[in-house]
C-alpha cells in the first residue's frame, strides 16, 4: 500500500489530455520555500472540469496513476489503501441493488492469526496470477513484435492486437480445462461454454466476443489454414477480405438469432451446423487478411502459439492457485464466524449515530437483517435501499462508506462504535467525489455537520489519513474550508480545478470567490464605462443579481411583483427627482424577456435577437444599478469590495454621480411628464404590463 503521510502530489496519465500533475498537498511559505504537506485537500471545480476523472483513476488501480513525494519522487503506487466515494459507489450499492438488505460491514473482532494469513494467501495468489498476467503478455509482445506499428489498425469491431490477445487468452482456458477435466484436446469444452453464452446472449463485452470469434480458428486451425495455402495466390483486395468478414459476421449473428429451444431436437442440431459453418467461414477470412496483411504474425499463429514448456508452467502455477484458493476458503469462513459474532450491533450503533448527525434522532436507521446485513429503516417503514429518494441515498451510502472503511481492521480490544472511528485515522486515502451532490439545503446542512464530526478524527495529530474533498458546490466547499481550519489551518489546502488550462489546479481562498459580486462588477463597470468595458454582463446575469436584491433586501420574491417599487416611490416622494425615477422604473419587462427563450418566442422574436441592445441596453443596466444604489448606497461598493479590494467610499461617490447622471436624464423628465398626463399608462405601470403604443409612441416623439 501507499504511504499516504507522503503523497505530496498525484499524476495521471489522461491519455486524451496528456499527463497532468495534481499538488494536491503541496503547500508552500510566503518566501516560496516548500512547507509542510497539508493533510486535506479541497477541490472546487465546476462540471465537466475533470473531478469525475480524478476520482475514476484513483478509484482503478492502474499503471496511469503515480504519487509522487514533496520531492517528486515516485512512490508505491499500491490502491489497496485508497477508498472513493463518487457517484459510482452509490449506484453500485443502492440504486443498482435489487436486494432489499445491504451487504454486512466486515469488522475482526479477536483474530489477528485469522486475519494475516487470509492476508498472506491473497498476496501470495495475486502474486502467481501477476506471473501469469506476465507470460501471457510475454506471448502477445512475442507474436506482435514484428508488425508493432499495424498491430493496432482497426479492420472490423477489433484490431490485430484485440485478436491476437484472445487467441492466446483461449489457448490458456484451453490448457487450464485439461489440467481439471478428461478432454483430450480442451477445445470441445471451450466451444461448448461459448455457444451457450452466444445463445443466452449473456456478452457483455469486446473481449469476450473477440474471443469467441478467434476460438472458431482454433477449432478448425488445421483445415483454415490448408485452405488459406490452397487459395494464397488470389490477388483478394483488403476490401473484398472485409467485406466477405462483415458477411461472414452477418450470417454468424442470423443463425445465433434463429436458436430457438422448442423446436426438436433434430432442428436445433440443423441450426447449430449453420452456425459451425458461418463461425468457420469468418474465421477463415478474418486469418486469411491476417495471412495477407500481417504475414509473419499469422506464420507465428499458424505454427501453434504456446511451446510445450510454458503450458507445462501454466499449469503449475494454476495447480498452485487452486491449492491457495482452498486455505483461503477455510480461513474465510473462520473469519465470517467471527463478523456475524462481534461486527454486527457495534457497526449499527455507528451507522445510525453518523444517521443522527445528519437527518436528526432515529429518522432514518439500519437494523440487522437475517443475511448478516442490514435493512434500511426510513421512519417505521422497512425499504430497499434501491427505494429511497436519491439524497436519502446518498446520505445513507456516505455513511455506509465510511463504515466500511473499518473493513479488515483488528481491534484487539472489545469492539465498540466509538472504536470505529479508529479506522479514520490509519494509513489511507479518503476521496470524497461530490458528496452533497442532489441534496436540499437541510440535508447538505447534515451533511457538513457529519463531515465536520468526521474530520475531528481524521485530522487527529496521530493520523496518517490524507483526505480529498471534491464538489462543485461554492458554498460547501467555503464552509468545509471553514470548519477545517478551525480545526487546524495548516492541514488545509483550497484549489480550484481549472478545465482548459495548462494549470489544473490553482490555489484558491474560496471566500473571495463570490459570484454575484463578479456580475455586480461588471454591471458596475459597464454602467460607468458602457461598451468601454471588455466583458458586457449578460441579461440573465442581471435577472440573477436583480432577483437576490429584491429577494434579501426587499423581501420580494417575483421580479415581477411592482409592489414594492409602488412602495418605494412613496416613500421618495419628497424627492421629486427620485420619485420620478421610481415611477418609470419597469425593469422586469426586459429582464424577464431577455432571460427566457419562451416568451421571446412567443412574442414572435424566433431568432432569441437581445430585446435591448447598444445604447438602450447601457441605459436600461445604468437604471438597474441606480435604483439598487438608492435603495441601499452601500450595497453595491461594499460586495465588491470583498473581491476587488477598492476604496469602498470612491466607489460610492462614482455611483452618487451616476445617480445624478440618470436622475436628470431628459428621457426620464420626459417620460415621467407624460406618465403624469395619461391614466392609462398610470394603470399599466401598477399592473406592471407593457406601456399602451399610442403613449409609448407619443413619449419617443417627445
Amino acid at each position: 500500500m501507499v504511504d499516504a503521510t507522503k503523497v505530496s502530489k498525484i499524476k495521471i496519465d489522461t491519455e486524451y489530455t496528456g499527463e497532468k500533475t495534481f499538488p494536491l498537498f503541496s503547500r508552500f511559505k510566503k518566501n516560496g520555500d516548500k512547507d509542510k504537506d497539508a493533510q486535506c485537500a479541497i477541490i472546487l471545480g465546476m462540471n465537466g472540469s475533470g473531478k469525475s476523472t480524478l476520482a475514476r483513476a484513483l478509484s482503478i488501480e492502474t499503471d496511469k496513476t503515480k504519487f509522487l513525494d514533496k520531492e517528486e519522487r515516485e512512490l508505491e503506487s499500491d490502491f489497496s489503501n485508497v477508498h472513493v466515494f463518487n457517484e459510482e459507489y452509490v449506484i453500485k450499492n443502492f440504486r443498482a441493488s435489487p436486494e432489499d438488505s445491504l451487504d454486512p460491514v466486515v469488522m475482526l473482532g479477536g483474530s489477528v492469526v485469522v486475519n494475516d494469513n487470509i492476508n498472506e494467501l491473497k498476496n501470495n495468489i495475486s502474486s502467481i496470477s501477476a506471473n501469469i498476467e506476465s507470460l501471457k503478455n510475454r506471448y502477445l509482445s512475442d507474436v506482435l513484435s514484428c508488425e508493432s506499428a499495424n498491430v493496432n489498425i482497426p479492420h472490423l469491431d477489433f484490431t490485430l492486437t484485440d485478436y491476437v490477445k484472445a487467441l492466446i487468452e483461449n489457448e490458456f482456458l484451453i490448457e487450464e480445462e485439461l489440467l481439471f477435466h478428461d478432454d483430450e484436446s480442451g477445445v470441445g469444452f471451450l466451444y461448448d461454454s461459448i455457444l451457450v453464452t452466444m445463445v443466452e446472449g449473456k456478452f457483455i463485452s469486446k473481449e469476450e466476443y473477440v474471443r469467441c470469434i478467434a476460438n472458431g480458428f482454433k477449432r478448425k486451425s488445421i483445415y483454415i489454414c490448408n485452405e488459406i495455402a490452397e487459395n494464397a495466390s488470389n490477388d483478394y483486395s483488403l476490401t473484398f477480405i472485409e467485406n466477405e468478414i462483415y458477411k461472414a459476421i452477418g450470417l454468424l449473428r442470423e443463425n445465433w438469432e434463429s436458436i430457438d429451444r422448442s423446436v426438436d431436437v433434430d432442428a436445433r442440431i440443423e441450426v447449430y451446423n449453420r452456425i459451425e459453418d458461418s463461425w468457420r467461414k469468418l474465421s477463415y477470412w478474418i486469418m486469411f487478411l491476417v495471412f495477407k496483411e500481417y504475414n509473419s504474425v499469422f506464420q507465428k499463429i499458424s505454427s501453434g502459439i504456446l511451446s510445450s514448456v510454458d503450458k507445462e508452467l501454466f499449469k503449475e502455477y494454476k495447480r498452485e492457485i487452486v491449492g491457495l484458493e482452498k486455505d483461503l476458503s477455510v480461513w474465510e469462513r473462520k473469519l465470517e464466524g467471527i463478523n456475524r459474532k462481534n461486527s454486527a450491533g457495534p457497526v449499527i450503533e455507528y451507522i445510525n449515530r453518523l444517521l443522527d448527525i445528519v437527518f436528526g434522532k432515529e429518522v432514518m436507521q439500519i437494523e440487522s437483517a437475517k443475511n448478516h446485513g442490514y435493512y434500511v429503516k426510513n421512519g417505521q417503514e422497512l425499504v430497499k435501499p434501491s427505494r429511497l429518494s436519491v439524497g436519502e441515498q446518498n446520505v445513507l451510502s456516505l455513511c455506509y462508506f465510511f463504515a466500511t472503511l473499518a473493513q479488515g481492521k483488528i481491534f484487539t480490544t472489545c469492539v465498540q462504535s466509538e472504536n470505529l472511528e479508529f479506522s479514520l485515522i490509519e494509513n489511507q486515502i479518503v476521496v470524497l467525489d461530490d458528496p452533497v451532490s442532489s441534496f436540499d439545503d437541510g440535508n447538505k446542512y447534515g451533511i457538513i455537520s457529519l463531515l465536520g464530526y468526521l474530520c475531528q478524527s481524521i485530522l487527529n495529530k496521530s493520523s496518517k489519513t490524507k483526505l480529498i474533498i471534491m464538489t462543485h458546490d461554492l458554498s460547501f466547499a467555503l464552509n468545509m474550508s471553514k470548519m477545517i481550519k478551525a480545526i487546524d489551518d495548516s492541514k488545509l489546502s483550497c484549489w480550484e480545478l481549472q478545465k482548459d488550462s495548462s494549470d489544473v489546479l490553482i490555489k484558491s481562498k474560496f471566500e473571495d470567490i463570490d459570484k454575484y459580486a463578479g456580475i455586480l462588477r461588471k454591471m458596475y463597470d459597464f454602467a460607468l464605462l458602457g461598451e468601454k468595458v471588455p466583458v458586457v454582463p449578460a441579461p440573465n446575469d442581471i435577472r440573477r443579481v436583480w432577483e437576490a436584491f429584491l429577494s434579501f433586501e426587499l423581501g420580494e420574491t417575483s421580479i415581477a411583483n411592482m409592489d414594492s417599487l409602488k412602495k418605494l416611490s412613496g416613500y421618495f416622494s419628497k424627492n421629486q427627482k427620485v420619485e420620478r425615477f421610481m415611477r418609470v422604473f419597469i425593469p422586469q419587462l426586459f429582464i424577464n424577456n431577455d432571460s427566457h427563450a419562451k416568451s421571446q418566442v412567443m412574442n414572435g422574436n424566433l431568432y432569441l435577437t437581445p430585446t435591448l441592445e447598444g445604447k438602450p441596453y447601457e441605459d436600461f443596466v445604468k437604471n438597474i444599478v441606480c435604483f439598487m444604489h438608492l435603495v441601499s448606497p452601500r450595497h453595491i461598493a461594499w460586495r465588491m469590495k470583498r473581491t476587488q479590494g477598492e476604496n469602498v467610499h470612491d466607489s460610492v461617490a462614482k455611483l452618487d454621480n451616476l445617480v445624478r447622471e440618470v436622475l436628470d436624464d431628459p428621457k426620464i423628465v420626459a417620460a415621467t411628464s407624460s406618465w403624469q398626463g395619461n391614466q392609462g399608462l398610470r394603470r399599466a405601470r401598477h399592473r406592471g404590463g407593457r406601456v399602451p403604443l399610442g403613449v409609448r409612441r407619443q413619449i419617443a416623439k417627445r
